[in-house]
C-alpha cells in the first residue's frame, strides 16, 4: 500500500441539448468562423473582363532530375572558395560545383541548375 493521495479529477458535464440550428444562430450572430467554406456567390450583373490564360499563372518551370546526394571530402580552402564565389554571385555552393562539372564536360540538363534552389519552392 502507498501513502499517495489518490488523484482527484474534475467530472466532465454532459453535452447540453441544444439544436444545431440554434447553435448556428448564435454562431453567426457572434462571427464565429465554419469549417465549411460559404456557397459560392451568383454571377453579378457587371461582368469582369477575362484574365489572359498566360498572365493568369506563371509558366511551369522545367522538371528538375531527382536528387542524390554526393558527399565528398574537400580540402577547408577549397569549400571555402568555393562558398565565397557563391555568396559573391549570390548562388548556391552546389550551383557552383555543378556549373564546374558542366565546364569540365559533364552533361547537366539546364532545369538542374537553379542559381539558387529556394526559388524554385515557389518564392518569387
Amino acid at each position: 500500500m502507498s501513502d499517495k493521495p489518490l488523484l482527484s479529477f474534475r467530472s466532465i458535464a454532459a453535452p447540453l441539448d441544444v439544436d444545431d440550428a440554434a447553435l448556428d444562430a448564435i454562431n453567426a450572430k457572434l462571427g464565429v468562423p465554419t469549417m465549411t467554406r460559404p456557397a459560392a456567390p451568383k454571377a453579378s450583373v457587371i461582368s469582369e473582363r477575362p484574365v489572359p490564360a498566360a498572365a493568369a499563372a506563371p509558366a511551369p518551370s522545367p522538371a528538375r532530375a531527382p536528387a542524390e546526394k554526393l558527399t565528398i571530402e574537400i580540402p577547408d580552402y577549397l569549400g571555402h572558395a568555393i562558398r565565397q564565389a557563391a555568396v559573391a554571385d549570390r548562388k548556391t555552393a552546389r550551383h557552383v560545383v555543378m556549373e564546374a562539372l558542366k565546364t569540365a564536360g559533364f552533361s547537366i540538363a539546364d532545369a538542374d541548375l537553379v542559381p539558387d534552389g529556394r526559388r524554385s519552392r515557389g518564392r518569387p
